[in-house]
């Protein structure tokens, strides 16, 4: 392959962007530079990881849907709110695609390895995922050879492995390995293959079912038709099989039309559960924070999901103010969660963050209903996204 991913990734990071990196995350130059060297080749193996246990299909879109234009101007993008926007919105992508469980254990390797801050570590991740997706995308639709498909971006990061493996400076696979962050990709790899293997039992069982439920009621009506037809007189022998052949398919339309389509949402909340589950747990004078924050948001979109109208949204309201108490009472105690802990935490955070939003939006579109909630739910995210900084 001509072109070298890891190579393109510093080199919009290099000379001025470097500094302005540096200041960004409060950094010096020396160390800002070596968590990069450690960062883009452990983000491209998390991708690429991930995109192997998925066959590229989230990745993709992510790529198609990324706005590369930034490339063209990151000394500006490294600026001023530009910064801050880009940041949170790589850190929600990277949530996304790799789960918070390993960018957490990212950041610690990265922090481990070079030193630099967690809270600084969590952030580079942020920065870097949208010039990574910039990159991608213009390699793969700018006409370097590559199928503009899952399949296409699946054989561009494959081929790319060896660069990022030769990328990896000495030491950061012993820290990638002691952070949990291989463990985190192999469980990624485990659980959507569980996942393909569970939606596949349940469509084959709803089929299943389905074939059976037919294949006896058309047993049981051949046999009728035979009876009727050897008893019948010359009309019934001609007709009847025509009639229940007729019966038999409205039978199968109707029953298919209820059936074929087993019901997801099981599947879906269970997966949200198990990503609770995941959660760090980090205890802090007796409380175990990240299972605390996890109550929040849990908290949150189910008094969310219950607003309807102006008056169910006042209803809402102590609920919220419970909430927000509840986020107060962490802020305290958050000056004493590790750094490693906290770069878990914040991830964690802005994935919930950017899940919750948009149903906040859904439901404040509701007339009269953001004059109610604007008030209250505007600062409680403020707070949250507090932590994430």
């Amino acid at each position: 392959m001509s072109f070298n991913l890891v190579d393109l990734v510093k080199g919009q990071l290099g000379g001025p962007a470097l500094g302005q990196l540096g200041s960004l995350l409060g950094e010096d130059s020396n160390k800002t530079e070596a968590a990069l060297g450690a960062a883009i080749p452990g983000l491209l193996s998390g991708l690429t990881s991930s995109a192997n246990a998925d066959g590229g299909g989230s990745l993709f879109n992510a790529v198609k849907d990324a706005d590369d234009s930034l490339l063209d101007n990151i000394g500006g993008m490294l600026t001023g709110n530009n910064s801050s926007n880009m940041m949170n919105q790589g850190s929600n992508l990277l949530g996304s695609l790799l789960g918070n469980g390993a960018m957490g254990g990212l950041a610690s390797a990265v922090s481990g390895l070079t030193g630099i801050g967690g809270k600084s570590s969590s952030g580079l991740m942020g920065i870097l995922a949208p010039i990574i997706m910039g990159i991608i995308k213009r390699k793969l639709f700018g006409g370097s050879g590559f199928s503009q498909n899952a399949g296409g971006l699946m054989s561009l990061l494959n081929g790319q492995k060896d660069n990022v493996q030769a990328a990896m400076p000495a030491g950061f696979s012993d820290q990638l390995q002691s952070s949990g962050f291989m463990d985190q990709m192999a469980n990624f790899g485990s659980g959507a293959a569980n996942a393909a293997g569970n939606a596949a039992n349940a469509a084959g069982d709803a089929v299943s079912g389905a074939a059976n439920t037919v294949g006896n009621a058309a047993g049981n009506a051949a046999d009728a038709a035979g009876n009727a037809a050897s008893s019948g007189g010359g009309f019934l022998k001609k007709f009847l099989p025509i009639a229940i052949l007729v019966a038999l398919a409205l039978l199968a339309w109707n029953f298919i039309k209820g059936k074929s389509a087993p019901d997801m949402d099981g599947a879906v909340s269970t997966a949200v559960e198990g990503a609770k589950d995941a959660m760090p747990s980090i205890d802090v004078d007796g409380t175990d924070v990240g299972a605390e924050f996890g109550n929040i948001f849990s908290s949150a979109t189910s008094t969310v999901e219950g607003i309807t109208d102006v008056d169910s949204a006042k209803a809402a309201i102590p609920a919220f103010n419970d909430i927000t108490g509840k986020v107060d009472g962490l802020s305290g105690m958050w000056d004493k969660v590790p750094e490693a802990g906290r770069g878990q935490l914040g991830g964690m955070i802005t994935d919930n963050i950017g899940k919750l939003t948009p149903a906040l939006d859904k439901v404040q579109e509701i007339p009269g209903v953001g004059d109610v909630l604007g008030p209250v739910t505007g600062p409680l995210l403020e707070k949250l996204m507090a932590f994430t900084k």
